[in-house]
Formats: C-alpha cells, structure tokens, sequence
C-alpha cells in the first residue's frame, strides 16, 4: 500500500463506503464494486448508476507493481476528486509519477537493460504477506524469491491452526517437530502465474520440497543464499519479466533484518 501518503487517510473512508455500497448492490442484483481498475488500459472507473456517477483517472504513469498498489492509488486519488477542493482527475494523473511504494514493500528497484523489473517485497516475512503481494501481479510474469527463516503459519489462509506436539505455538519453524502444514503450499495457485520461483536459505530445502510435493508445475530451483538465488533468477528471467524478492520469511539466518536483506538484494539488481 502507500501508506506513506496523506491521501489515504481519505481514501481508507471511501473504501469502506465502496464495500457498503457493493453489497448493497450485489442484494439488488445490480452492477458488481463501483471501482474498477482496467489493468491493461491502466485507468480507474468509478461508476454509481443510481447517482448517474462515472470517473476515470488514468494511472499509466504509476510507478508501481501490483493490482493492490493501482486500487489504492485509485482510492487515495478519488477520494480527494471527492471533496471537491478544485483537484480534478487530469491535475492527479499529471503528477502520479510521484507516488512510490515504501521501501521493500513490492518496491520498483530497477529496470535493467534486458528490461527486466526487479522488484523488493522483502517485507513479506510471512506466507500470507507474499500471497497477498503475489494476488496482485498476476499479469506480471515473474521470477520469484523465496527463502530465509521459514515461520509457522499460525493462522493459515484456511484457517487451520498448526501447533507444536506439546501443544505450543512457535514463532520460526523447525520442520521436524511441527505438525500439519507449513503453509507454502498455499502459495502454489498464484505462483503458477509465473515463470518460476527459486528457493534460499536455512528454509529453501523445505519451501522447494513444499511446492514440489504439492503439484507446483512451473520450475523450482534452489539456492544457496540470495545471492545465488539473485543469479539464477537473472538466468531464468527473460526481458518484460520481473524479479520479485517475496520472501515469505523472516531474514534472521543471513541478515539483520528484512531491511537489510532488502537493502543487499537492491545492491544485487545494480551489481550482478
């Protein structure tokens, strides 16, 4: 999200009356969300029929990766066309190059020369963090990162719960002595989008051994550590392809922090 940006305290407003006014219109039978976001023209509808209410924004200078990121830009911009302050859509979409992504949180590192996107979600330190982030670049066929400290999905996507056999939560996993699901399997429907995945540390063994036993069919290769995986990410990915640094764990077993692993991967985009 940009959350960095003053607009979405408004825009978090709106997008509560949205969801109210899409449920009463899927009670009526009527038209779907009143907000869409047509991906390929990159330009947001905002339709209410009962009021005889359509705008458009166009967002095709967004520096941004990710269905989610467009939605809320499209949020944030509405909302302040909403209070009539004299911003129209054409003065918005003029300065839309402006916005960016927190860092490392599905941030546009770089563009290299092969036209390759590199991209740093290091923030995802969970497999819920990376699902999300993976929902939204559907139509961006990636090379994606997973790796580090695997932890324990506590509250899966289906809502199981895994524990320990003494009946203990743990925050980090140890394979062996959890029961159940380490949860990235759950990873596998919106992977399969993509071009591949490459695995990495302390946990890439268990991620690949994961997706592989659970049906994964695009290629899954394993690396040592980042930088590995960083280099074989660039062999796999072919130009118009992103390479996403979603981990889906926490960075303890070769880095500081995810800022740091963040940080190491934006060096390797420049440098490899």
């Amino acid at each position: 999200m940009f959350i960095n940006s003053p607009l979405i305290r408004n825009g978090l407003v709106l997008n509560a009356e949205l969801r109210k006014l899409s449920v009463k219109s899927e009670e009526s039978t009527q038209s779907p969300h009143p907000l869409h976001v047509d991906m390929e023209a990159k330009i947001a509808y905002f339709t209410v029929p009962k009021f005889g209410l359509v705008s458009q924004l166009a967002l095709d200078k967004l520096n941004a990766v990710g269905t989610h990121n467009y939605y809320n830009a499209a949020v944030a911009a509405l909302s302040v066309i909403g209070l009539d302050v004299g911003v129209d859509g054409v003065a918005i979409s003029s300065i839309i190059d402006k916005l960016r992504a927190p860092p490392h949180r599905m941030q546009i590192v770089h563009k290299d020369t092969r036209g390759v996107t590199w991209v740093d979600d290091s923030k995802a330190t969970n497999v819920e963090a990376t699902y999300a982030g993976l929902m939204g670049l559907k139509e961006q066929k990636s090379v994606i990162l997973l790796g580090g400290l695997a932890k324990v999905t506590l509250f899966p996507l289906n809502n199981s719960i895994l524990r320990t056999q003494d009946n203990t939560h743990l925050k980090y996993h140890d394979v062996s002595h959890i029961e159940g699901s380490n949860g990235f399997e759950q990873l596998i429907e919106p992977l399969e989008y993509h071009r591949g995945v490459v695995t990495f540390g302390s946990s890439g063994m268990l991620i690949q051994d994961t997706l592989s036993s659970h049906g994964l069919s695009i290629p899954c290769l394993r690396a040592k550590d980042l930088k590995d995986a960083v280099k074989l990410a660039k062999n796999i990915a072919t130009p118009g392809d992103a390479i996403v640094l979603s981990p889906a764990c926490a960075s303890f077993d070769e880095f500081k922090n995810f800022e740091h692993r963040g940080k190491f991967f934006q060096e390797l985009a420049f440098s490899l």
